[in-house]
């Protein structure tokens, strides 16, 4: 027997009725409110981002978070291997604001490697184990095949349909030149300082001679 919302509903009135009180706590219903409002507004999130094409789980894209670089379409990226989902005009400004570090960012790619089994891609992305070429990664939106193409010494995956392209782990620092953010500190730092000075020996018997010559 399937018992409709309504009648649950009804269920927890005449049982709150039976124990002296009619209405809901305030506190209860405004929780439950926000309750239903995060989970909706996270469903909606991740099913606009997409899941991850590289990742075997294929877990839900998260919104990389920019503040001054406003695009309409949002960067994504993977929490798991760090790797990115562009589309529309999201890159059109740049990747992430000024000075914002990012783990994501700062990932190092690693090896390439062939899914069916595990050898090393030679630089024609051809198996040096099985002489095959990968499997074309599936479009996280779509789930159309994406076509691969070069953008320097990078191989990319692009969807003919959505027009979004995905950087595996580390590829879009590669490509767009990516460098990381500097401390205050080191950003002070003049790494010249020490081009005109003379050598710790001279220095050192300049010291000597101050000290002994008033006695000689």
């Amino acid at each position: 027997m399937t018992v409709s919302a309504d009648d649950r509903w009804l269920a927890d009135a005449r049982a709150r009725a039976g124990s002296g009180g009619w209405e809901r706590d305030a506190e209860t219903i405004y929780a439950e409110l926000r309750r239903q409002a995060e989970h909706r507004h996270s469903s909606e999130a991740a099913s606009a981002l997409g899941a991850c094409p590289a990742c075997a789980a294929h877990p839900s894209l998260l919104k990389f978070p920019r503040h001054e670089l406003l695009t309409n379409d949002p960067i994504a990226y993977c929490g798991a291997c760090y790797g990115f989902w562009a589309i529309g005009d999201a890159l059109s400004r740049g990747v992430a604001d000024a000075g914002y570090v990012h783990p994501a960012l700062e990932a190092v790619p690693a090896p390439r490697r062939c899914k069916r089994c595990f050898g090393h891609l030679k630089p024609d992305d051809v198996c040096a184990k099985c002489g095959q070429p990968p499997e074309a990664l599936s479009c996280p939106l779509c789930q159309s095949p994406m076509q691969r193409f070069k953008q320097g010494s990078v191989s990319l995956d692009q969807c003919s349909a959505c027009q979004g392209t995905w950087f595996d782990t580390g590829e879009i620092t590669a490509v767009y030149k990516l460098k990381p953010a500097q401390s205050l500190a080191m950003a002070t730092v003049d790494e010249h300082a020490t081009d005109s000075q003379p050598p710790a020996w001279l220095l050192a018997a300049h010291i000597l001679g101050r000290m002994f010559l008033p006695f000689l």
